[in-house]
């Protein structure tokens, strides 16, 4: 294989967009680049490499399997490369770089801890620092801390890697509930019984934790069989809306969404999810990450209606 030269890095990532666009005539409107400059940097990456990367024309754009394998390794590579841009702004001192964050979804309607006020601090004191936000789902967000795609990730976590750290942010209540139309919901108190009769939603984390949802049916008593199972709260929440499913959800997100009503059940069909920000052991080494990590301990819950009706409450270690 010919070897790579430092020009190459913007040629995988033109690459690399194209690939996310769809094809070269949609990624011009990402790029800011005409078709024919993107065609051409495609046409040297491939000179460069020795072999094609996708199959453009009439037929539309598809990767070949050689494609696929670069695009793979070329995660690892941006990755990488990002960590070293951040390792030299510490060097110097500077909070320069990509601080690259994950969140499980449905955080904007937790008001009680304003995630987008931290950041905020942050950034008035780091300007120089790009921040990349994205949406993970909270079954792969230790992994992407460990495969160094994430510099910290906000979730629940139930159980804890031991080589990652966990500040403990908050823990939210989470309740079941169906849409205006379900049946259930015009009842004035809902059984195990009555939830046998129905379908239910659950995340994997909830299969793990709570001992009453099972995969299959059980034999009755407190036992719940799954229906349908989700990894983000959207989802979750259009599959509850469609009147078919009841599901659990977080008391903060349904007070921001209308045509959801919370089932009357006891206490021992609720529960209290633990939220986390979790981060490599050796981030406090890096004087972006450390001041990023200062800024979420410093954030403390506000109150107001969420606090008060308990749907999101202290977590102390």
């Amino acid at each position: 294989m010919k070897r790579i030269q430092d020009i190459d890095l913007k040629l995988l990532r033109t690459f690399k967009a194209i690939v996310e666009a769809g094809g070269v005539s949609a990624a011009q409107v990402a790029l800011n680049t005409s078709q024919s400059t993107l065609s051409t940097q495609l046409v040297e990456l491939e000179a460069r490499l020795g072999f094609t990367l996708c199959r453009r024309g009439r037929g539309g754009f598809a990767l070949t399997p050689e494609g696929e394998k670069l695009l793979d390794a070329l995660d690892d590579l941006i990755a990488a490369t990002e960590r070293f841009q951040n390792a030299v702004a510490d060097i110097s001192g500077e909070m320069r770089g990509i601080l690259r964050i994950g969140v499980m979804d449905a955080m904007l309607s937790n008001t009680a801890w304003p995630l987008h006020e931290v950041i905020e601090k942050f950034s008035n004191a780091a300007r120089e620092t790009v921040v990349d936000l994205t949406l993970v789902a909270p079954a792969t967000m230790e992994a992407a801390l460990v495969e160094g795609r994430r510099d910290v990730v906000i979730g629940p976590f139930s159980q804890k890697n031991a080589s990652l750290g966990y500040i403990p942010l908050y823990q939210e209540r989470h309740s079941l509930y169906a849409s205006q139309h379900h049946p259930l919901a015009q009842l004035a108190e809902v059984t195990f019984d009555d939830l046998r009769k129905h379908g239910l939603v659950a995340t994997p984390s909830e299969l793990q934790r709570l001992p009453y949802i099972r995969k299959q049916s059980g034999r009755g008593g407190r036992q719940l069989a799954v229906a349908a199972t989700v990894d983000q709260m959207e989802s979750h929440a259009i599959l509850i809306k469609s009147g078919r499913y009841v599901g659990f959800m977080p008391e903060h997100v349904v007070q921001t969404s209308d045509g959801f009503v919370k089932l009357r059940t006891g206490t021992e069909l609720q529960y209290y999810s633990p939220i986390y920000l979790a981060h490599r052991k050796d981030a406090e080494l890096n004087l972006m990450l450390r001041s990023f990590l200062n800024r979420v301990r410093e954030q403390k819950l506000v109150a107001g209606p969420l606090t008060q009706a308990g749907a999101v409450t202290e977590l102390t270690e």
